[in-house]
């Protein structure tokens, strides 16, 4: 659509109150703050509606005019307040999440894009019932002819979504997590150096695993690492990998840093995920650098709900991560359940693990850190 088309739309739908924003600086922050009020998680969903369509093109007005990263914030916004619109069972999400993909390939960032088509895939395929077709739905051209995924991955996944949806309802909810249960055939991208650095996650979805936690078996402590490190460009993830002798909670492959900080990583390493009350012991980083020993890996990640032993006098468990680092040159650094509701309120994750980083590579201490 055109700027023209567009705005002559937006004179028949959009709230008037919401009007004269659109053409104001600072219009974008504005409709931040006052689309969500205008247009409540109650008018929002179940169907394309006119509360959607003027949601929905008051980005695709900034869109065409070349302003993705604003167009960007009023999708996001507008995706928050549909997964908020699902009290009563889930509601299609496609629209903005399909926005999203053709912002993110505007931008030259190819990673986000893929990322947000097999979003967009995940909740056409429920709609669906797990028959996707070009006949009704735009995915399937976007995904097979722009993306290069062939047909009977696209079918393959979708059916594995939809069955996916039947089995857990109130998971199936979040996008996120159908994409978390399939493998990641389809991550053929690499970043490209502008995106490196980005960092996108879905914060209501790291809300609702950081709820679960606590549960008893971990499994959303998996759930939540394994998320938030798929969502750093170029890091491909596995949950609950198993050799012969050890049973891998997460499993990451890096690809596509030279340069950055990152590169330290090597191509692999390994993340062990404790839901404890209690910190995590000397025991417990000991036998993961085990793990990472017996994999060759000299990066690692350890959630730990409650953090490390030691922590706040550097000893114990923490005295331990440093000397593991001076003896084997293995860095193993702790993401705690402060660090993630910090991700949770838009904290960017790849800074965080940068500062760790370099505190326990360094040995630094009282180190003043900033959000990321």
């Amino acid at each position: 659509m055109s700027d023209d088309a567009v705005r002559d739309r937006l004179a028949q739908i959009l709230d008037p109150t919401l009007l004269p924003l659109l053409e104001q600086r600072d219009g974008p922050a504005r409709l931040l703050e006052r689309l969500p009020i205008v247009y409540p998680p109650n008018a929002v969903g179940p169907d394309y509606n006119a509360a959607q369509e003027a949601w929905d093109l008051t980005g695709v007005l900034y869109s065409t005019r070349g302003r993705h990263f604003e167009a960007m914030s009023l999708y996001t916004s507008l995706y928050y307040q549909m997964l908020r619109s699902q009290t009563a069972g889930r509601i299609h999400k496609g629209t903005p999440l399909v926005r999203l993909a053709d912002s993110y390939s505007a931008l030259g960032y190819p990673v986000h894009a893929k990322r947000y088509l097999m979003l967009t895939l995940c909740e056409d395929a429920l709609r669906e019932n797990g028959d996707v077709s070009p006949e009704t739905t735009g995915i399937y051209f976007r995904l097979i002819w722009g993306s290069g995924l062939p047909e009977a991955e696209l079918k393959r996944y979708a059916r594995q979504f939809n069955d996916l949806a039947i089995q857990n309802p109130e998971r199936s909810q979040y996008p996120e997590w159908l994409l978390q249960e399939v493998d990641a055939a389809w991550l053929t991208e690499v970043p490209s150096p502008s995106e490196s650095g980005l960092y996108v996650a879905c914060t209501i979805y790291v809300d609702y695993l950081l709820d679960k936690l606590g549960e008893g078996t971990g499994e959303h402590l998996e759930l939540l690492a394994e998320y938030l490190l798929s969502c750093m460009p170029g890091c491909r993830t596995m949950r609950r990998g198993r050799s012969g002798s050890t049973d891998y909670d997460v499993v990451c492959a890096m690809g596509g840093f030279e340069v950055d900080f990152r590169s330290e990583f090597g191509r692999y390493f390994v993340c062990e995920c404790k839901d404890w009350k209690n910190p995590a012991d000397f025991t417990v980083i000991a036998k993961f650098c085990r793990v990472l020993d017996s994999t060759k890996a000299r990066f690692g990640i350890l959630f730990s709900k409650s953090g490390l032993s030691g922590a706040s006098t550097f000893r114990d468990a923490r005295l331990e991560q440093i000397k593991i680092f001076q003896d084997r040159g293995i860095v193993i650094v702790v993401v705690d359940s402060n660090d993630i509701t910090q991700i949770a309120t838009g904290a960017h994750f790849a800074e965080l693990l940068r500062h760790k980083y370099e505190e326990v590579r360094l040995d630094l201490r009282n180190v003043r850190r900033d959000a990321g």
